[in-house]
């Protein structure tokens, strides 16, 4: 395991470079978009999407550091949400900087999975009367609105007024997304019908969203279950992996456990194969059928494959694991990491900075980061 008090430290620059550089004021909030020179971009897209990873991160922060100094951060970016707010339910998707609003049916949904984390994740740290009334008001618009009346899944493709649109589809992001946000609420009030649902997600996803051949997630179907055009991405495979695991822990629940720790070392062998890059280090995210590999590698993959195999070791105690962990932090940590605080978003095959690449942006916010600095230093501190 990496040290713990490098990876706090680490951390806390992290935390700084937020409140220095994205954090704007209590009134104004925060940035959509910062370049890898530190130079903001007010005009940017904004999304709730983006908010709401941000009241996750900065309230999750103050229990992973022990400090209420970003609690600023954290109401700043809930205040701007509440701008979002759909008077048909839910929160629109994104505004632009002249405050128009953006739709985009696809991934709407995996955005009103993120309020409801944002919002869980908040109470957790901040119990509020008011966020509570916000997180239930959210988790009754979800569970009565995208969910299918007859199933127990949810259904993608509403325009901005939520009326049903023609094809209508199922997506992988929506139902994880969705699991994780009412594992977090569970955590926060034990509601024994939230821990139903993601009883019924974990089955969902175990049995529909995981290829049981290549044991890579498939992202999307039509509404009668047919396979769309998909990609086999390792980062979603390390994520999908280890997060099934820990909600199936959280809900006390041990023949799921079982089953998704047997899970994860299929997905985590699976990514190991077909997307360490053994040439330059770190891991591939598209993994394509000949060698044809993307010439740059992400953020967000980096980090999930870490934490899989990092759960891998915990559950297997195979030191190689571990190994392969401790080789993927330290990889990070070289190419993305950067001296001031935060992570690049892209690099070269090689590890160099992309500088026309933002480094925070509308898909990149304290989500996948905080999520990694919270179980690495937690599990240092067991």
């Amino acid at each position: 395991m990496t040290e713990t008090n490098k990876l706090k430290k680490e951390f806390q620059l992290y935390m700084e470079y937020w409140m220095l550089h994205m954090y704007r004021s209590s009134k104004t909030g925060v940035y959509p978009e910062i370049s890898n020179d530190d130079i903001p971009n007010e005009k940017a897209l904004l999304g709730s999407m983006y908010l709401s990873r941000i009241i996750y991160g900065a309230s999750q922060a103050g229990d992973i550091l022990g400090t209420d100094k970003y609690r600023s951060l954290a109401t700043s970016a809930l205040d701007k949400l509440l701008e979002f707010k759909n008077p048909g339910g839910g929160y629109y998707w994104a505004r632009t900087y002249n405050m128009e609003w953006v739709h985009d049916a696809e991934n709407v949904n995996m955005s009103q999975a993120f309020v409801l984390y944002g919002l869980a994740a908040f109470l957790q740290r901040y119990p509020s009367e008011e966020v509570n009334a916000l997180m239930i008001e959210q988790l009754k618009f979800v569970q009565g609105t995208l969910k299918d009346r007859t199933n127990s899944f949810y259904l993608d493709g509403f325009d901005e007024h939520w009326v049903r649109q023609d094809p209508m589809t199922i997506a992988f992001a929506t139902h994880f997304h969705m699991m994780e946000a009412l594992v977090m609420v569970y955590e926060y009030n034990q509601d024994q019908n939230v821990k139903k649902s993601v009883q019924e997600l974990l089955h969902i996803i175990l049995n529909r969203f995981i290829d049981k051949k290549d044991y890579a997630c498939i992202h999307r179907f039509t509404e009668n279950w047919e396979v769309l055009p998909n990609e086999n991405w390792a980062g979603h495979n390390s994520e999908c992996a280890w997060v099934m695991v820990q909600a199936a822990r959280a809900i006390e629940d041990q023949a799921l456990i079982d089953q998704t720790e047997e899970m994860l070392i299929f997905m985590i062998d699976a990514v190991i194969q077909r997307a360490k890059d053994q040439l330059n280090g770190g891991y591939f995210n598209v993994i394509p059928e000949n060698d044809n590999f993307e010439k740059t590698k992400s953020w967000w993959p980096q980090a999930e494959i870490a934490l899989g195999l990092y759960n891998a070791f915990q559950i297997t105690g195979d030191a190689r694991y571990d190994q392969l962990a401790s080789e993927q932090v330290t990889y990070i940590q070289e190419f993305f990491v950067q001296p001031g605080g935060e992570w690049l978003a892209q690099v070269s095959q090689k590890g160099e900075a992309l500088q026309d690449f933002p480094k925070i942006f509308f898909w990149k916010s304290m989500y996948h980061t905080v999520r990694y600095y919270d179980f690495l230093i937690g599990q240092g501190e067991s």
